[in-house]
């Protein structure tokens, strides 16, 4: 009677316990990576499975976070707390940035000037030789302003400074998907096993045409979920725990619904991004 609980669990296990993404350019090691945030804990609350899944794959990132969080005065301390977060994520200090503009205050009544974030971006991406912006969507994942702000600062820029950057922007998924705790890896890498053996199946099938002299075309396999087109990085538990383990670095903000939040937010988790800007030659 106690098999199949125990067969379950274990292939729940297997499938959480290792990291996934997809093939895509983003993690091709020839990309130099910004990450621009809003506030000091969004890199862990919203993007930590990006940071560490470009980790694995060699890329270089350096992280930027628009404000220092002085809503409630407390800017100071939560600088403090944005570069504990950053050692824990492995982000070098020559990598990691924090702006203090007097138009550039967390505020969650206000959005923000994108000629302002545009002009603060400018000597960062020149400095660092920055490739590809990471940033929000135009919903901001939560739906804060400063957020959204964020996205097209980033857009204006690579529209008016630099046509050769690329931006991508983290999907806002709807409520219903956005808590789903840990069921959002085990859908997320299901939905990504699949797309592989899909493809092996089309290769399969390829090949027994090829053989059978019935196409002259020669199969190729694909490399596993490279049909994706979209960047996917799913973490792992090791991941989750290194993501829990950033934002418990932001004790200023640990209230009791964030502690909910790390716990059932699908963004610890998974995430998905889209293609916002692309470069132009």
């Amino acid at each position: 009677m106690l098999f199949l609980p125990a067969f379950i669990t274990s292939l729940v296990a297997a499938i959480l316990y290792k990291p996934i993404s997809t093939k895509s350019v983003l993690t091709n090691g020839l990309e130099n990576v910004l990450l621009v945030t809003a506030h000091p804990d969004d890199e862990c609350m919203f993007f930590a499975p990006t940071i560490l899944g470009l980790h694995a794959a060699n890329v270089t990132v350096s992280i930027l976070s628009l404000s220092r969080g002085n809503a409630d005065g407390l800017g100071e301390a939560r600088e403090a707390e944005y570069m504990q977060s950053l050692d824990v994520l492995s982000i070098p200090e020559s990598r990691r940035f924090i702006i203090e503009h007097p138009d550039l205050q967390d505020d969650i009544t206000k959005l923000w000037d994108p000629d302002v974030i545009s002009d603060v971006l400018h000597p960062y991406i020149v400095a660092q030789n920055i490739s590809t912006i990471l940033t929000f969507d135009p919903q901001g994942v939560s739906g804060h302003p400063n957020h959204g702000s964020a996205f097209l600062g980033a857009r204006h820029y690579a529209r008016s400074h630099d046509s050769r950057v690329k931006v991508y922007s983290l999907i806002s998924v709807p409520l219903p998907t956005k808590y789903l705790g840990i069921v959002a890896p085990l859908q997320a890498k299901i939905d990504l096993y699949g797309i592989a053996l899909l493809e092996l199946a089309e290769y399969a099938y390829a090949s027994v045409l090829y053989m059978a002299g019935r196409s002259s075309h020669a199969p190729f396999l694909k490399s596993a979920v490279s049909a994706r087109t979209m960047p996917v990085f799913v973490s792992g538990f090791d991941n989750f725990l290194i993501a829990h383990r950033a934002m418990r670095q932001h004790w200023s903000q640990l209230v009791w619904y964030r502690w909910l939040y790390v716990l059932s937010s699908r963004y610890m988790w998974v995430n998905e991004w889209q293609v916002a800007v692309t470069a132009q030659s």
